[in-house]
């Protein structure tokens, strides 16, 4: 009965919402408390750089100027995270080539690629017009995918970034030739922080903030990301719908 189909969405509103509040509490601490830490960071930094005007450079000062940096840039993206989640409305959609676009962001890494000994293609469908996204969004989304392919893609081997329009959807797929993703690591990977090589992602001063912060921007364009594995290849795939 209606009646009864009611209750039981009361009963499931009051169920979900102290995991609501404790979420809602969580993304205002790590936003809150890295406003926080941007002040005694900058600190930190402005001294290390006046000592080394003083000795010259040491060793030791080094790596407090490296981790200093590292950290700057685990708090900017910290700060973007909370920013897409906590805000409702989108960037202002604008009207560009959205091929010409996604052409540019991948030569943008072409250097980075070289350096790697990797390969970096693609295959791009021409002449796509939009006006339904924003360029930084989708500039942002196709750079954590293609530095996450660079990184995860072995040497001599290679990164394709692909473009196409489908009806309603603008597709884009980012493959890599690297090792497969565990089926039941895929869907974690997008969870802030989350690690499947503890070790070696420490080592590389990652921190497993780009894909969450990736897919959160992808949401926004009520859009879908999901990762795939097949002929050799770990394919992060989104799909965004034209409105």
């Amino acid at each position: 009965s209606t009646e009864m189909i009611e209750e039981i969405k009361k009963i499931a509103k009051t169920i979900v919402k102290p995991v609501e509040d404790t979420f809602n509490k969580q993304k205002d601490f790590i936003s809150d408390a890295s406003h926080e830490l941007k002040t005694p960071l900058a600190v930190i930094q402005a001294n290390a750089d006046v000592l080394e005007g003083d000795i010259g450079k040491n060793k030791w000062l080094s790596h407090i100027q490296s981790e200093t940096d590292n950290m700057g840039k685990l708090i900017s993206e910290l700060l973007l995270l909370t920013k897409i989640e906590n805000v409702d409305k989108l960037r202002k959609p604008e009207k560009f080539n959205m091929s010409d676009h996604v052409e540019l962001v991948v030569s943008s890494f072409e250097s980075m690629a070289f350096e790697k000994k990797v390969k970096i293609e693609n295959n791009i469908e021409k002449n796509i017009i939009t006006e339904n996204f924003n360029k930084d969004d989708i500039t942002h989304i196709l750079s954590t995918l293609i530095d996450n392919g660079i990184k995860h893609t072995k040497e001599k081997k290679k990164v394709v970034v692909e473009l196409k329009k489908s009806k309603d959807k603008i597709l884009i797929n980012v493959k890599n030739q690297g090792e497969e993703i565990p089926i039941s690591e895929r869907e974690k990977i997008f969870d802030r922080f989350y690690r499947i090589d503890k070790s070696r992602n420490r080592n590389e001063k990652r921190y497993g903030l780009g894909l969450s912060i990736a897919k959160a921007t992808v949401l926004k364009n009520n859009g879908s990301i999901k990762v795939d594995y097949k002929n050799g290849y770990t394919i992060f795939n989104v799909e965004l719908p034209i409105h």
